[in-house]
């Protein structure tokens, strides 16, 4: 007899897609086959998040998408929107059980005591803690940190997730152990805050360093740092590591002083810069990320000029641009001189505009150099893609191209939109006789 069928969509960052993985080992565990999103299934989970209205928005629809596939699935919505907004998540009808942050790790156990004739036999009460996270992907994400103590005026993540707390260091690296085992090559840390990473005298350096010396780990990426916590100090060991990516995503949000006093964050303009100088005196070529919010109450055109001119001035490789969103309970959403919605939709087209442009002009220093590719698929022709360590997606033509292997190769050119490398694969020697 085969167990019943969970199917999973999750809305938002890589924490909430961490936390995915850990949760659907848990529904494997407990007997659970899972399957796609979007069709007949006994659980739909949506994991959801409530950073922007356009999250939560998604999310509920994402709820509503798993009510008309299967009018007789259980439809679940876990995460942020259910810690924040409670039963008033399942309003409507649509929703069977909001799940907030700690009930959504034992959410077999849940259904079991929800609906005993129907999941009574799958309540399978193993810690999450204790299992692998389950990836779909080539790519699997580490967990180390949650929560966030820095309350800026926007953020809706400290009501969400709670302070910040973290993971034992040697917990971390028994995880990077099991998914080398299970065959990934890459890694990436993710948190909420991930620079606070603290466990006793052990900082994120300490991870990097533990999780670098595991058999079988080629490759180890940072999610989103912020500046203010430990970046020179990761700065300055990516600068020696072999196997760390050199790629920083370093939120900037804005590049006036105003405003950035007034979103409370922790630093000036010039401190953002100097860092990111810092970096790229230290790491040559590094990718570079950066987050920037548009249309932030009181943002007038000297603050976006501001903002647009220390875009220009630093070599970002991507740039997320995203338009404020009031989040209820937080000090912006009850701050005057709100910017009119048909301004910041202009104003965002704006940085856009800039982010291309640097984003095809780091692309093309690589040309006529040598870069690694993991490669996450391959075509029917052959042609592997994947990502550099610089984090730039890339097209790699050669012999015998398969999924999770690292390939490397020299750049040939960029295509029309700039993001993407095509690259030469020195030919596989043939085969000793």
């Amino acid at each position: 007899m085969s167990g019943p069928r969970v199917a999973c969509k999750t809305i938002g960052c890589r924490l909430n897609q961490a936390e995915t993985a850990r949760m659907l080992a848990g529904f494997v565990a407990a007997g659970y086959e899972v399957v796609p999103f979007g069709g007949r299934c006994d659980v739909a989970l949506i994991h959801g998040c409530a950073v922007t209205h356009k999250a939560e928005r998604d999310t509920l629809k994402a709820a509503r998408q798993a009510r008309r596939s299967d009018p007789d699935a259980i439809v679940v919505v876990a995460g942020c929107p259910a810690e924040i907004h409670g039963a008033a998540c399942g309003a409507g009808g649509v929703v069977d059980v909001v799940a907030g942050q700690a009930d959504k790790f034992c959410l077999p156990a849940l259904l079991c005591r929800l609906w005993p004739e129907r999941f009574g036999v799958y309540g399978n009460t193993t810690a999450t803690a204790d299992l692998v996270p389950r990836f779909e992907t080539t790519r699997a994400l580490i967990k180390v940190q949650d929560g966030c103590d820095f309350r800026c005026a926007y953020c809706v993540v400290p009501a969400a997730r709670g302070p910040s707390r973290s993971r034992p260091l040697r917990a971390i690296a028994e995880e990077a152990r099991q998914l080398a085992d299970a065959g990934y090559k890459e890694v990436v840390l993710t948190g909420a805050n991930l620079g606070t990473y603290q466990d006793g005298p052990h900082r994120l350096v300490d991870v990097l360093a533990a999780i670098e010396v595991v058999p079988g780990i080629e490759r180890i990426r940072l999610s989103s740092i912020e500046i203010t916590t430990v970046e020179r100090m990761v700065i300055d060991y990516l600068a020696g590591s072999a196997k760390l990516c050199r790629h920083l995503h370093i939120p900037l949000q804005s590049g006036d002083d105003r405003i950035l006093q007034a979103m409370g964050r922790r630093y000036t303009s010039a401190q953002y810069r100097a860092t990111i100088e810092y970096a790229v005196s230290r790491v040559p070529l590094l990718g570079l990320g950066s987050d920037v919010i548009v249309g932030f109450p009181g943002e007038d055109e000297r603050a976006l000029a501001r903002t647009e001119r220390l875009i220009e001035v630093l070599p970002f490789s991507n740039l997320h641009v995203f338009p404020y969103s009031p989040r209820p309970g937080t000090p912006a959403a009850s701050m005057p001189q709100r910017v009119p919605a048909a301004i910041v939709r202009q104003r965002v087209r704006r940085l856009l505009d800039i982010a291309a442009r640097q984003r095809r002009a780091f692309a093309a220093r690589f040309v006529g150099r040598e870069v690694a590719v993991l490669i996450e698929q391959v075509n029917t022709r052959g042609v592997g893609r994947g990502w550099t360590g610089e984090y730039l997606e890339a097209e790699l033509a050669g012999a015998n191209m398969r999924v999770n292997e690292v390939r490397r190769g020299r750049v040939s050119g960029i295509q029309e939109r700039g993001c993407v490398l095509t690259l030469l694969e020195p030919p596989t020697p043939p085969p000793q006789p």
